[in-house]
C-alpha cells in the first residue's frame, strides 16, 4: 500500500497544523521514496532543493514528529547514526545492520518472537524489537574475519 503525500497532507492539517509549502515538500519527499528509509537531513537536502533554499531543520523535524503521531510514519536507529524514517506500508520488520560496512537487511519482526519473550520472562519488559537495529557483522565482514 502506497501513502501518498496528499494523505500526509491532510493527516497534518486534521492536527491543526498550517500547511507550508516546505511541509507539503517534506511530504512528497517522503511518498516518492516510500521504500528508503531517510535521515531528516536528506529530507531538508530534498525540500530545499524541490521547494525553499531556506527552509530550516525545524519545520522537518515539526512534520515529523507531527506524521509520526498521527502513525503515518515510523522512525528507527541504525547503530550510531541518525534517525531514519520511513511510512508504514510494509510489514512490522527488524533491521540488521553490520557494524563494519554499514549494509542493511530486514527480518520479519515475529522471527525474534522468541528473543522477546525471553526478555520478558527475564525481565518483565515487554520489548519493541523495531525501534533499534541489531548489529553485527554482515556475511562478507564475517567471512573476512
Amino acid at each position: 500500500m502506497h501513502i501518498s503525500a496528499d494523505v500526509l497532507v491532510e493527516a497534518l492539517r486534521s492536527q491543526g497544523l498550517q500547511v507550508t509549502e516546505a511541509g507539503r515538500a517534506v511530504c512528497a519527499v517522503i511518498a516518492e521514496r516510500d521504500q528508503q528509509h531517510l535521515t531528516a537531513a536528506t529530507i531538508l537536502d530534498a525540500v530545499r532543493v524541490r521547494a525553499d533554499p531556506s527552509t530550516d531543520q525545524t519545520t522537518v523535524y515539526r512534520t515529523l514528529d507531527a506524521l509520526e503521531e498521527a502513525r503515518l510514519l515510523v522512525h528507527g536507529h541504525f547503530g550510531h547514526g541518525p534517525a531514519v524514517y520511513h511510512l508504514p506500508t510494509e510489514a512490522t520488520h527488524q533491521h540488521v545492520v553490520c557494524s563494519q560496512c554499514g549494509a542493511t537487511a530486514t527480518i520479519p519482526v515475529d522471527s525474534l518472537s522468541n528473543w522477546v519473550a525471553a526478555v520478558k520472562e527475564a525481565t518483565g519488559f515487554e520489548v519493541d524489537p523495531t525501534h533499534f537495529a541489531i548489529t553485527g557483522l554482515c556475511a562478507d565482514c564475517a567471512q573476512q574475519r
